[in-house]
């Protein structure tokens, strides 16, 4: 929790740093009284080895929950957070229940799925639906039932071109 109101700064610096001299980023946000927030820190540091290179950033969703809008149910917020992936689609496939993301673009928030508590698959795909990866959303068995979560896609899609980073 941060006070709301006043004019923070918040500073971005590696994991092994020892001081103010590491920051690699600083951002200033002003947060209103009541509300919530999810920052995500997405892009690239390096300005070489990357393609394509995504400057460094923190994404913001303003309007964060801290727990389900309806009891018998877990809200998912979905962020694309994979700097070489296109704009993609989240399909759940074990039911299956079709789309439930649409033409989600690097950086952007889908907004909440409120999804009644089970366990899902959840299969991203490219825009025309060619797959691109499943994983398991086990909502269920995690006890997720009244829980606002947030699933971050992340990883390159061709780490070979992103000095052999992450897989998606």
């Amino acid at each position: 929790d941060v006070q709301a109101g006043v004019d923070l700064t918040l500073s971005i610096a590696p994991g092994n740093s020892t001081g103010a001299g590491d920051i690699i980023a600083t951002f200033n946000y002003n947060l209103a009284d009541g509300g919530s927030y999810i920052i995500v820190a997405n892009g690239i540091v390096s300005a070489t080895g990357y393609s394509p290179v995504q400057a460094f950033d923190l994404d913001v969703f303003p309007a964060a929950r801290e727990a389900a809008s309806m009891g018998m149910n877990t809200d998912v917020l979905v962020i694309h957070g994979s700097t070489d992936a296109p704009v993609v689609d989240v399909a759940e496939t074990s039911v299956p229940a079709g789309t439930v993301v649409d033409d989600l673009a690097y950086g952007s928030f889908a907004g909440y799925l409120e999804l009644g508590t089970a366990d899902y698959v959840l299969e991203v795909q490219t825009a025309d639906g060619t797959p691109v990866a499943a994983y398991q959303a086990p909502l269920e068995t995690l006890g997720l039932d009244g829980a606002a979560i947030t699933v971050v896609a992340s990883g390159f899609l061709a780490p070979a071109n992103n000095s052999n980073g992450a897989a998606f």
